[in-house]
């Protein structure tokens, strides 16, 4: 738990002294930034240990490493974070104690082969029957990936940045419109079978977006984001 808020204090930092010495160009209003790399996917999370060195880690120990040095791949990049909240989802496992089969089958839930998602070319999700595209994951898995309805800003309707998230259907709800129901109306809530969180809640939002490696895409998650896509 020290290094785990050592690691952060140390983040903070150089977030900080980073954001000194950025250009304004460097920025998108609103949080999202994106970027062109001289890199491949796999060598990017390598130099940014602060943000991703339990990903590279898990991606080592799963063989999944050579999965993101593929070409023409999107990785939506969970970030350190996302683990220590997987953990703590799991009651405070450690790592190492998690077996590497489950750990495999939750990162491929974030690599989509054979595919550049873009940002600017994912479709909202408040257009009639829900919006949003349908991808499969190096699981062969389908994942959901869309945009929120622009918010507002400076008192010009939906005028604010546009963001991207990635939802994991759980098996359960594959179908758009699902997103605007109460989980409480759905089938497979009800007593007296087992009670189940929403599945679309737990998304993934991206946070920085479009980062364009050598390889592929990187869409990087927002910490607060939880590893798994959790659900019950």
């Amino acid at each position: 738990m020290k290094r785990f808020r050592l690691k952060y204090f140390l983040v903070g930092a150089a977030l900080i002294a980073a954001a000194a010495s950025c250009k304004k160009e460097h920025f998108k209003d609103g949080g999202t930034h994106t970027g062109k790399l001289d890199t491949d996917i796999y060598s990017f999370l390598q130099s940014r240990p602060f943000e991703f060195d339990t990903i590279v880690q898990i991606l080592d120990k799963t063989g999944l490493a050579e999965e993101v040095k593929k070409n023409n791949i999107t990785f939506f990049a969970p970030k350190d974070l996302c683990i220590v909240n997987y953990l703590k989802k799991r009651g405070g496992t450690k790592l190492e104690d998690v077996p590497v089969a489950e750990l495999k089958a939750a990162m491929m839930k974030y690599i989509i082969p054979n595919k550049k998602i873009w940002r600017d070319e994912v479709s909202f999700f408040n257009v009639p029957g829900g919006g949003g595209d349908y991808v499969t994951n190096l699981a062969g898995d389908s994942m959901l990936v869309d945009a929120p309805a622009r918010q507002d800003y400076n008192g010009v309707k939906e005028a604010g940045p546009k963001f991207i998230r990635i939802w994991y259907p759980n098996g359960y709800a594959y179908a758009r419109s699902r997103r605007f129901d109460a989980a409480n109306t759905w089938p497979e809530t009800q007593e007296p079978g087992p009670k189940y969180y929403n599945p679309w809640v737990n998304s993934g939002n991206v946070i920085t977006s479009d980062l364009q490696a050598t390889n592929g895409n990187i869409q990087v998650l927002n910490g607060s984001h939880t590893f798994n896509f959790p659900y019950k």
